[in-house]
Order: structure tokens, then C-alpha cells, then sequence
């Protein structure tokens, strides 16, 4: 490796190797509607407990006011999930109740990731994650073993150490990344939510040989989209390291190989909005076409227009432009219209109003969740 550091470039932070389902996310009154559908059709007048739709109601609802920027009123709702699950959990010492604690607990958490509350982040993870806690762990201020939620400790243990790497990094913390492997066993250290962390914290670290090593081998590994992604940490790598020839080598390759790809989950999308920021691909690019159609496809307004943002900053024109104050106009998804106002130097307003779908599902999901309905 050249002895020449470029400094100034720094790799992204955000692990791409997350497996995400085609599931879009929906403008977010039409994603309501969806919900309240679901609702009255699997939900209404059944037994709460086992009913899988509820459960991902629960689930989507705090996502839904996070991404209008309700971040107060998304954890109080998921406090009051949590609330929900441990007092069933009292009342009927049914197991099924602490595996409906996971979720909400593990989307508080990120909520505190979101919000940057460190504080309140490491205790609640150090409360419940089997990386710390081998025996037992905290959810919902009751003691839980293995034993108790069965496979779902896989789960727990896997989303908690995605949580923990997620905040080591975004903290620029990477030496903890490093620590973490002599915690962990073996089987988890070798899984990607490891390993790309482990590569980010090399390529920060300036650790060049040992990532360069460990992106060939998942290279090799891999022939599906995860070989593209850590094609693009192995130009990070060189990008770093000031081997520009070798950057702009690997990063074509990837460009052409994606043309060719089928863009057919939201892992495999969002990776490809990725490229296209770096690679300042312009709209008339079939690798953009392909993309921004399948975002339309599927409804995805907020992916859609961050994408279209990005293609702006790299070549802003009028029809861009255009398009860009529609979205803003009419889109619900917080984090987009700030960027977006942001970028066009517009005022940035903050719809507050429920829609009526909104209101709709909160109605429904509120007679459910309210914790007082145990208290009668």
C-alpha cells in the first residue's frame, strides 16, 4: 500500500450487508392505511397474545411517528408495548408474552441510538443483551433465560450485538469493535454484521493490509450482493489510502456489475443508492433509471427521494429541482423534507396534523396497548 493517506475521505459507517425484505416504505397515509386494513381484517375481536399482525403493528406503528419526527410520542408508544407484554406476562406466566417483549425493547433501543441518548442506550443494552448478560437478561424489568424464550435468544443476541457495533462505530469507537470479537463466540464474529464492522474500523484505523485481506475473502465468499458490497469497502479501502487508480478500477466494475443486476429487495436497492451518490452517477444513467423505477414500484417514497436528492447534489438542473419541491409538498417522512429544505434553501415547516389514517390506526391500536385496560 502506497504511504501516501488521503484523509480527508472517510468510509461510510453505515453496515451494508443488513438483510432488508422487499417491504417499502410507503408514504407514510398510505402505509396507515395499510394498517388499519390489516388491523380490522387479522386483528379486531382475536386473542392479542399470539396474533403475529398485531404484533407487527406494534412494531410498525413507533416507526411510523419516528419517521414524522414524533420521537416523544414513538417511546412512550413503545413503552407502553413493553408495558402491554411484561403485565400479560404477570397475569398469565405465558412465555409468548416475553418473546412479544423483544421487539419493542430492541426498537427502543434504537430509538435511543436515533436520538443519541448514550446514556440511556448502554444501560438498557447492558440490561438486555446476552452479550453481557449470559444467563439471563432484562426485558421489561423481568428476568428472562434462555430457557424461557427458547430460539428467540439467537435473535436477541443478534440484534443486540447490531445495535452495540452500530453505536461502537457511529462513535468512532472502533477499537471497542476489535475488543468485542474476544467476547463473542466464534459463530458470531464470523458473521457479517461482525466482519464489515471489523473492515469499517480497519479502513478507519488506516489498517489497510488486514482489511484488504478480509475483503478479498468475503469476496470470494460471496456471489449475490454482498460480493458488490465488499467490492465497494475494498474501494473505500483504496479510496483511503490515496491508490486512486485502483479506486475508480473497482468502483467502475461494481457500476457495470450492477447494470446488470436485478434490483430485487430493498438491501439490494438501498446498496445501489449508495453507489450512485459516490459514483455521482447522473439520471441519465441506466444504473439510476433501474433504480429510482423499482423505489416507484414498490411505493417507496423516502428511499425514492433521497435518491433523487443525492442525484441533484451531484448534477442539479430545473426538472430535478422540479421534482424534488413536489416531494417535499407531500411527503410525511421527516428526515427527507429537512434534507431536502436543507439543500434548496427552503423554510423548513413540520407537519404536525395527522392525516386520517394515522389517526385511524392510533385509534385502534391505542384501545390495545393502553396498559391501564389491566389495571381494571
Amino acid at each position: 500500500m502506497p504511504e501516501n493517506f488521503s484523509t480527508s475521505y472517510k468510509p461510510h459507517l453505515k453496515r451494508l450487508t443488513e438483510k432488508r425484505d422487499l417491504a417499502a416504505l410507503y408514504n407514510i397515509e398510505q402505509w396507515c392505511e395499510n394498517m388499519c386494513i390489516a388491523f380490522d381484517r387479522d386483528v379486531a375481536g382475536q386473542e392479542i397474545k399470539f396474533n403475529r399482525t398485531l404484533r407487527r403493528l406494534i412494531n410498525a406503528y413507533p416507526l411510523v411517528l419516528a419517521y414524522q419526527g414524533k420521537t416523544n410520542e414513538s417511546e412512550l408508544f413503545l413503552k407502553k408495548a413493553i408495558d402491554l407484554w411484561s403485565e400479560s406476562y404477570s397475569n398469565d406466566r405465558d412465555n409468548q408474552n416475553l418473546i412479544n417483549l423483544i421487539d419493542p425493547t430492541i426498537n427502543l433501543l434504537r430509538l435511543y441510538k436515533l436520538t443519541k441518548r448514550k446514556s440511556e442506550f448502554d444501560s438498557l443494552l447492558n440490561n438486555i443483551s446476552p452479550i453481557y448478560n449470559s444467563d439471563k437478561v432484562h426485558l421489561g424489568g423481568i428476568k428472562v433465560s434462555k430457557s424461557d424464550i427458547g430460539e428467540h435468544w439467537e435473535a436477541l443476541y443478534l440484534a443486540t450485538l447490531d445495535e452495540c457495533l452500530k453505536s461502537y462505530t457511529a462513535d468512532s469507537n472502533f477499537n471497542a469493535v476489535f475488543s468485542l470479537q474476544d467476547l463473542i463466540p466464534e459463530k458470531y464474529s464470523n458473521n457479517d454484521i461482525y466482519i464489515e464492522s471489523k473492515i469499517i474500523s480497519l479502513i478507519y484505523l488506516n489498517e489497510f493490509d488486514e482489511a484488504l485481506d478480509i475483503c478479498f475473502k468475503q469476496i470470494r465468499k460471496y456471489k449475490c450482493i454482498k460480493n458488490g458490497i465488499y467490492s465497494y469497502r475494498l474501494y473505500e479501502l483504496f479510496k483511503k489510502s490515496g491508490n486512486e487508480s485502483k479506486s475508480k478500477t473497482v468502483l467502475n466494475h461494481l457500476i457495470a456489475c450492477l447494470k446488470k443486476t436485478k434490483l430485487d429487495s430493498l438491501s439490494d436497492l438501498n446498496f445501489s443508492s449508495y453507489v450512485i451518490a459516490e459514483s455521482k452517477e447522473s439520471q441519465s444513467s441506466s444504473l439510476v433509471k433501474n433504480t429510482l423505477k423499482s423505489y416507484k414500484q414498490i411505493n417507496d417514497e423516502f428511499n425514492y427521494g433521497m435518491t433523487v436528492l443525492d442525484i441533484y447534489k451531484n448534477h442539479p438542473s430545473k426538472d430535478i429541482k422540479k421534482e424534488l419541491l413536489e416531494i417535499n409538498e407531500k411527503t410525511e417522512y421527516f428526515i427527507l423534507k429537512k434534507y431536502i429544505s436543507h439543500e434548496l434553501n427552503l423554510p423548513f415547516i413540520e407537519e404536525r396534523e395527522n392525516k386520517k389514517n394515522l389517526k385511524e390506526i392510533t385509534k385502534r391500536i391505542n384501545k390495545i396497548i393502553n396498559p391501564s385496560r389491566f389495571n381494571s
